[in-house]
């Protein structure tokens, strides 16, 4: 889903590196600070913009992940810094930022771009510059064909697939879809679509939904009137898609509302009220029976920055863990060799096993989302009181 989000703040680029390397190289440097004692990571994001609260949200899961990291000693002695480069949703400020990154800074790993459009145009120059580079969109096709480039999230594909067998799940013959009308959300309605049909479930409406707007009474009161056994809400991570579920309750249709991983986010209930306690999300955090390394993370989140961790912070605090673990068993600090150390890992993490090949370079399967919804604005299983 990731698809449509982001944001980050340009912080000043590094000056001191330990070896240079040519503008299209393959930043085969080990960089780091003059001391000797630092990892610099680049970050491309969108902390500001108009997805600047979702690239906030992956910000947060980043600083958290440094800070552990260098809290247990760092890696191979030193520590991670993030390198950040804000690119305000922005496919050229994108572009620029990453050649900045490469030919700069010299870092040999960049995380991000969360925005599907950004990231595909940025996707080849990891391999022009042999940079590893970690995204944050649900689209395996950018990374898919690449040599140096990877992604955590699960791929809304997947995502789409989970959603349609939670509804068969509860019997449902007929559903309705209400989707982003951006690339994420226009995938996700083509995708569920094409679960459905598979499924044996008919969709008797589809309807497309600005998220830039407030009022989405029309898409949801069509839905509604074609009483549909399940309404699909396939969302773009922002304050618009608990507006919507809100639209969606406010109607009074009695059957099972399924949402993407976007309506897992804490800020739903606030908005939508007790239509939160209705929907039922497939998300890849498992926030209504957490195992330990789970709740470990949500609890410290919610302890540093006092709200719980949205799915998209989680993906990013991930992405920094796989890209520490890569540099640990990387031969040096260079992007052919975290590239490769990246493919043998064979990762466990908090989203789902990341698992690597020449071929595969997207997230986890269907099978690591889990379904949650709310209950009095806290987390839930669902059907359980």
């Amino acid at each position: 889903m990731r698809a449509a989000m982001r944001g980050h703040a340009v912080i000043a680029v590094l000056t001191a590196l330990a070896v240079s390397v040519t503008a299209c190289g393959s930043s085969g440097s080990d960089t780091s600070d003059a001391s000797g004692d630092t990892y610099t990571i680049g970050v491309l994001n969108s902390t500001t913009g108009a997805l600047g609260a979702v690239g906030q949200q992956e910000a947060r899961g980043m600083q958290l992940a440094v800070e552990e990291i260098n809290a247990a000693g760092g890696v191979k002695g030193r520590k991670l810094k993030l390198e950040e480069v804000d690119d305000q949703g922005s496919v050229n400020l994108t572009t620029a930022g990453f050649k900045k990154l490469a030919t700069d800074t010299k870092v040999p790993i960049v995380i991000g771009p969360g925005i599907s459009a950004n990231a595909k145009a940025v996707a080849p120059l990891a391999d022009q510059y042999g940079v590893t580079q970690i995204l944050l969109v649900a689209q395996p096709e950018v990374a898919n064909g690449t040599k140096h480039v990877f992604e955590v999230p699960l791929p809304g594909k997947a995502n789409s697939e989970a959603m349609v067998e939670y509804a068969k799940s509860k019997d449902a013959k007929t559903a309705a879809i209400i989707y982003a009308n951006n690339p994420y959300g226009q995938a996700g309605n083509t995708d569920i679509s094409n679960a459905a049909k598979a499924g044996g479930i008919s969709i008797v409406n589809s309807e497309g939904f600005d998220p830039g707007k407030f009022d989405f009474t029309a898409q949801a009161g069509k839905a509604a009137a074609k009483n549909p056994d399940a309404i699909f809400l396939y969302g773009a991570g922002g304050s618009s898609d608990a507006l919507l579920l809100k639209n969606v309750g406010a109607t009074g249709f009695d059957g099972e509302i399924i949402g993407d991983l976007a309506y897992s986010a804490d800020f739903v209930p606030k908005t939508a009220g007790p239509a939160a306690n209705k929907i039922v999300s497939l998300t890849a955090v498992n926030y209504g029976d957490p195992d330990p390394e789970t709740k470990k993370f949500l609890d410290a989140y919610k302890a540093k920055f006092g709200h719980d961790a949205t799915v998209l912070g989680a993906y990013a605090y991930v992405a920094v863990k796989l890209a520490a673990a890569a540099i640990e068993k990387a031969g040096a600090y260079k992007g052919e060799d975290i590239s490769k150390a990246i493919e043998s890992l064979n990762y466990e993490s908090i989203v789902g096993k990341l698992a690597y090949t020449s071929e595969w370079r997207g997230g986890p399967n269907a099978d690591a989302f889990k379904p949650v919804t709310f209950k009095d604005g806290q987390y839930a299983i669902p059907g359980q009181d």
